[in-house]
């Protein structure tokens, strides 16, 4: 919850905090054990699974002990809201009427969010219950306790569920009425306060009249604390680093998020995806499903792969573009290979998580100690080149309580008729190889990979996809360089500027690019993609056109912002100017780190601007050089290419010295 608390109830909000990261680790404990006694091939079958049974009764519990810490922190937020309230009253901040029904509406949900924790407890409570009367049935059969004395036990632990059942339906009768009471009180304050008529409340009572013995549901509950929360309790002041992160019109740097998304580590589980799916997949495979074969999904999949794997592998060679070709192979059916034959089967129901590839590479084989140490085992197979597909998958996380994404691992070698054949695959925990024959599992941090050899991953074949869908549309020119604009707000307006028609959307489709044709002469343009059926064309942004200036010094935004609250500036020179049909004016440049960007120009004289960045995300400056070097450019002109991004480096810590001097105005 990203509010403030006062400091007595923060601290407190630290102690549970610091018993729920206690109870974290002793869960996890506990798993492991459960895992190792999975494993172990020590007593029968029926003494693991008691062992495991009582380990899970414990996790159980000390589950049921974080989620009561978790409501106290809740209650915590309550208090802090009662608390604040109680204060603007003392200053005299709000009328005797308002106070009255706000506190009345603060102690309401308390008691209502304590009812339907009791009735939380109560479920949890009866979890446990069922493990437990499994246990003494276990024990019972394998004479661990007298049948007397076990049948006893059993008889209480259903006597108690009985009761715990019966006690339940009491607080979800209690909760009933108490929401029935919340609402119904509320509406007479909004009568009393003149926000709806005597006849409107009349009318609304006999609607509410309808729900009477309804609960509120999750959702409900989240209304009722946001609308709280927003009148009584204060936001944080933003960190230092989101300052410096966040700053676009919609309040949303799209591009810095991305940034972060896309370089997670894609061997550990993450909160957000590694996966950035571009437009120009889905229209492709849109494309390639309208021409595919359907007797088979087989078929299908293979058709659009191979497709596919032709645009990954163009100007790839050797390897890397055998790995590109099988890659879009793997991507493929990772999306879409559980959907069942949509053509020839009634069911047309898909694959609703899908497993996302992220990365495929070549490797001098695997090391796995345990399997070299097994007598007999021939694992020669496991010393030649070993293919690592690299997925992610989203997953409950049951320490963590939500979905995360999670890493998923599978193990091909390429056979004498160069396809790929499965050897093993893997979750974070465990992987499952068949090796001479035999399935065998082993801890996945087991797995030990030689030398990478070759690799190609998602980010690199969606640039690509990208980068070859405007090169067709241009024509004749070589594109190194795509960045997109992300600012929806700012979209939205430069749409007017350019005089656009009113059904166009500019979100998501618009693109700056650096390209260079066969003279080696570098130009840049703003696009636009267009989506038709089954195909897509770039072209240039109508309403905006170049200048006859370029190659000026400008000071720029960066987005971030140094200490005493001045926002960083950029020195850097204009690549290319523009302006719209409304005047405004705009250019192009690229910064230290190669990227290009696009900024609106705000003041200016004839050898210097100013101008605030504008949001947006390069997809690659990968290919940058090696693409000047292919177009057989000799050194004078890549030097010059590369003269603004080298002086940009030799100029930032100066131009960051005089950022405070400079106030930059908006129109």
């Amino acid at each position: 919850m990203e509010y403030d608390l006062s400091q007595k109830n923060d601290n407190q909000k630290k102690q549970y905090e610091s018993t729920i990261e206690q109870n974290n680790k002793k869960y996890l404990k506990l798993a492991e054990e459960i895992k190792s006694i999975r494993a172990s091939k020590e007593g029968t079958a029926q003494d693991r699974q008691f062992s495991i049974l009582e380990l899970q009764i414990q996790q159980e519990e000390i589950e049921r002990d974080t989620i009561a810490k978790e409501q106290a922190i809740a209650n915590l937020y309550v208090r802090e809201m009662e608390e604040n309230l109680t204060q603007r009253r003392m200053n005299k901040e709000i009328s005797a009427q308002e106070f009255s029904n706000e506190i009345h509406n603060i102690r309401e949900y308390r008691s209502m969010i304590a009812t339907q924790a009791s009735i939380d407890d109560y479920d949890n409570e009866a979890t446990i219950f069922e493990m437990k009367l499994k246990l003494e049935y276990m024990k019972k059969s394998m004479g661990k306790i007298p049948k007397e004395q076990a049948d006893k036990n059993i008889a209480e632990i259903e006597q108690t569920m009985s009761d715990n059942e019966e006690y339940r339906q009491d607080e979800v009768d209690d909760l009933a009425k108490q929401y029935f009471e919340y609402k119904k009180r509320n509406l007479y304050y909004q009568r009393n306060s003149g926000e709806i008529s005597t006849d409107e409340l009349k009318q609304k009572l006999e609607e509410l009249e309808q729900t009477k013995g309804k609960t509120p549901t999750k959702k409900e509950f989240e209304e009722m604390l946001n609308d709280l929360s927003e009148k009584h309790l204060e936001q944080p002041q933003q960190s230092q680093e989101y300052q410096r992160e966040v700053s676009s019109r919609d309040g949303f740097n799209t591009s810095y998020y991305w940034e972060q998304h896309k370089n997670q580590n894609i061997n550990e589980w993450h909160e957000y995806g590694v996966y950035h799916d571009v437009q120009d997949f889905d229209n492709k495979i849109f494309k390639y499903g309208l021409e595919a074969p359907s007797d088979t999904t087989e078929h299908y999949l293979e058709y659009i792969g191979e497709k596919l794997g032709k645009e990954y592998s163009r100007g790839a060679k050797g390897e890397k573009s055998e790995l590109a070709k099988q890659f879009a192979m793997l991507e493929i059916q990772g999306r879409m290979g559980d959907f069942l034959n949509i053509y020839n089967s009634e069911q047309t129901s898909g694959y609703d998580n899908p497993k996302l590839l992220l990365q495929l590479e070549k490797v001098n084989g695997l090391n796995i100690e345990e399997f070299e140490d097994t007598i007999g085992l021939d694992t020669s197979a496991l010393h030649q080149d070993i293919f690592v597909a690299t997925y992610e998958i989203e997953e409950w996380d049951e320490v963590l309580k939500k979905n995360v994404m999670k890493p998923i691992k599978e193990y091909y070698q390429r056979n004498e008729d160069g396809h790929f054949d499965i050897i093993g695959t893997g979750t974070e925990y465990e992987t499952t190889f068949v090796i001479d024959g035999m399935q065998l599992d082993v801890e996945s941090d087991q797995v030990l990979q030689g030398n990478t050899l070759e690799k190609v991953t998602q980010k690199e074949m969606g640039d690509r996809l990208i980068k070859n869908g405007i090169e067709d549309s241009l024509k004749n020119r070589k594109v190194t360089e795509v960045a997109q604009l992300t600012d929806m707000s700012f979209l939205k307006d430069f749409k007017e500027q350019c005089e656009i028609p009113e059904n166009w959307d500019l979100n998501g489709r618009t693109f700056i690019v650096s390209t260079i044709n066969e003279k080696g002469e570098e130009d840049f343009d703003i696009i636009v993609r267009n989506d038709g059926v089954g195909n897509t064309e770039y072209e240039h942004l109508m309403g905006i056109n170049a200048t006859d200036k370029s190659g000026r010094e400008m000071y720029t935004t960066t987005g971030r912002q140094i200490p005493g609250g001045a926002e960083e500036l950029d020195k850097t020179q204009t690549l290319k100017e523009f302006m719209t049909k409304s005047g405004h004016r705009y250019s192009i440049t690229r910064n230290a780190d190669g990227k290009l960007g696009f900024n609106e120009i705000f003041k200016e004289n004839e050898n210097i601007i100013q101008g605030q960045h504008i949001d947006a995300y390069t997809y690659s400056t990968d290919d940058l050089v090696s693409v000047y070097e292919n177009a057989e450019i000799n050194q004078d002109d890549l030097n010059m290419a590369y003269e603004t991004l080298n002086r940009t480096k030799a100029d930032r810590e100066q131009t960051q010295n005089q950022t405070k001097s400079n106030n930059f105005e908006g129109r």
